[in-house]
């Protein structure tokens, strides 16, 4: 149920996010980082790149392209704005954490240029167009992780924090099994997209604009995501992916068109 133009506004102080929830989220930080270190070690690196890769030959391909699919910046930013549609408060840690996820990103694989495992080692198992640099980080394994983390910090069900959770673990080992990223990669990806996530939602204060106000912002941003999207119609073959992120894509349509009638245009 969408919230009603009546609800109270909540105070900037307020940042619902529990003692648990914080200490959980350190923890799981902490696990990220015992993680990345096991990855340093460069023959360690390539050894689990290899065994990953072949396992990910016993995929369907179309499968693989749809999970790793959800860490694409308008795939992610969809699910994210239709979250924000039912919990709209939120929209301010969202832009800080999705910003702060942009901007490392760009700025971590613009200083190390890295090259690609297909730069480098005989990849059995490629997915998709091959790629040669800009390896580190895993951009679209941070980008899953960021919104991991969001749903980790801010949600009270258990069910949604395990369920975002598995699905950013699935879209780092996609990311191997499609031959783009070294485990090095998605292992510092994953930290910074769930670092990005705990700045955004610890240090920022939620949204106290009227609902009003929130969902004309979420309405115009969610306009804005999907008119990119539709663009793209027909400039890639169709296939399971682009289905899954077009059904997506109506989706957050549908639902900012109801949003926006019922809240926004309400009397």
């Amino acid at each position: 149920m969408l919230p009603s133009s009546k609800t109270v506004n909540v105070s900037p102080k307020q940042l619902l996010i529990s003692t648990n929830a914080n200490h959980h989220a350190l923890a799981m930080l902490l696990v990220l980082f015992v993680i990345h270190v096991l990855t340093l070690r460069s023959a360690t690196n390539v050894e689990t790149f290899h065994v990953l890769n072949q396992l990910g030959s016993h995929i369907p391909d179309w499968l693989l392209l749809g999970i790793t699919d959800i860490g694409e910046g308008l795939t992610a930013g969809a699910l994210m704005l239709i979250c924000l549609i039912y919990r709209p408060h939120w929209l301010f840690k969202v832009l800080a954490a999705s910003a702060l996820c942009m901007i490392s990103v760009y700025c971590f694989k613009t200083y190390f240029d890295a090259p690609r495992p297909p730069a480098l080692v005989e990849v059995s198992h490629i997915v998709g167009r091959a790629e040669y640099e800009r390896s580190f980080p895993s951009g679209h394994t941070t980008t899953a992780f960021a919104f991991a983390g969001v749903v980790w910090l801010m949600a009270k069900s258990w069910g949604a924090k395990v369920t975002v959770l598995t699905l950013a673990f699935m879209v780092a080992l996609s990311r191997i099994a499609v031959g783009a990223h070294w485990p090095e990669d998605v292992a510092f990806g994953a930290i910074l997209g769930w670092l990005c996530a705990y700045i955004g939602c610890t240090k920022v204060p939620l949204a106290t604009l009227s609902i009003k106000r929130l969902y004309q912002i979420i309405f115009v941003i969610a306009i804005g995501v999907s008119a990119e999207e539709i663009l793209e119609i027909g400039q890639q073959p169709i296939s399971f992916m682009l289905f899954n992120r077009y059904i997506l894509i109506t989706v957050l349509l549908s639902l900012a068109v109801y949003s926006y009638k019922k809240i926004v245009l309400k009397k």
